[in-house]
């Protein structure tokens, strides 16, 4: 990333980022201190639940932390190309990577089909993402994952994207894009999450919309498995500003990149960059030079409460 300096138009707008940010932080730090309002409804939570993430009992991952898989075209939809989806499918598989050490390796494509119905004897061990279209109880799904595994360690996830929404995702791919970053959590063994605001919900499923950007409880969920990604706390912070200030960055579920000690995202609807170097966060708006935001752990926590 180089960072001329020029004359910045937009450095009156673009600072009001930062106010923001930090009002942002400090109303998580005085939340405990604001009255609890005269009407007001109480419920007690049962003992130790709350909603959160679910991952199987049995903990399983992928050996190395890693999940090579593979793309069959058959049955692809017509007005989509085999890049398109592909690039739907990687910037989905970043943004795990983004929040937990776990890498998806494409390994090209394939005529192995997806199997959903089938007896571990006759499990292929090859991991592929193909289209066919559901039926009967699986019918309302735009995709369906089956993943299996044998002690500790997941040996196959397949996953079938559903030709019934080929119209739908074929006008909009940033919605598949939306739908594979669900569908490959579930390739992590990550299940549906208790809780609301988060990609992996089902109950009913969040929009495509919001399936955009990981939330919080998607980021803990992986890394209850894989570990947090080394930029985690940064791409938490990455994730909420693209839903909150679009004003400044847009659109929002844009992959993270690493130049010259940056770790950053560019985003060209607004032809803006937010990036952390060293611990500190950055805006470099289309035609100015670099804004300071504050520290990440000090901005982290407000991305936290918000959440993200």
């Amino acid at each position: 990333m180089q960072h001329p300096v020029v004359p910045c138009r937009s450095c009156s707008a673009a600072r009001r980022l930062v106010p923001a940010l930090a009002g942002a932080a400090l109303a998580v730090a005085n939340a405990s201190a604001q009255e609890v309002p005269a009407d007001f409804s109480a419920h007690e939570v049962p003992s130790g639940v709350h909603p959160r993430y679910v991952v199987d009992p049995a903990r399983p991952t992928w050996p190395g932390a890693v999940v090579n898989y593979f793309y069959n075209p058959s049955r692809q939809p017509a007005g989509l190309s085999v890049a398109t989806v592909l690039q739907a499918l990687v910037n989905a598989a970043r943004k795990w990577e983004d929040v937990c050490n776990v890498r998806f390796q494409y390994r090209g494509t394939s005529t192995a089909e997806p199997a959903l119905d089938t007896v571990f004897s006759t499990v292929d061990r090859v991991n592929v993402v193909g289209w066919r279209l559901l039926s009967g109880n699986q019918s309302g799904y735009a995709g369906y994952v089956a993943w299996w595994w044998q002690g500790a360690g997941m040996v196959d996830a397949d996953m079938v994207l559903n030709t019934a929404y080929g119209a739908q995702l074929s006008r909009n791919p940033r919605e598949l894009e939306a739908l594979a970053t669900h569908e490959m959590g579930h390739m992590l063994a990550i299940e549906h999450s208790d809780k609301q605001q988060s990609v992996m919900f089902a109950n009913p499923y969040n929009n495509f919309a919001f399936q955009t950007t990981l939330r919080g409880d998607d980021a803990a969920a992986c890394a209850s498995l894989y570990g947090s990604a080394p930029h985690a706390p940064a791409n938490r912070i990455f994730n909420w500003a693209e839903q909150t200030f679009t004003q400044f960055v847009g659109p929002a579920g844009q992959s993270s990149q690493n130049l010259d000690g940056y770790h950053y995202r560019y985003y060209p609807g607004t032809a803006s960059y937010l990036a952390e170097k060293d611990g500190m966060l950055l805006y470099l708006p289309a035609d100015g030079p670099l804004i300071p935001l504050g520290g990440v752990q000090d901005t982290l926590p407000a991305a936290s409460a918000a959440g993200f």
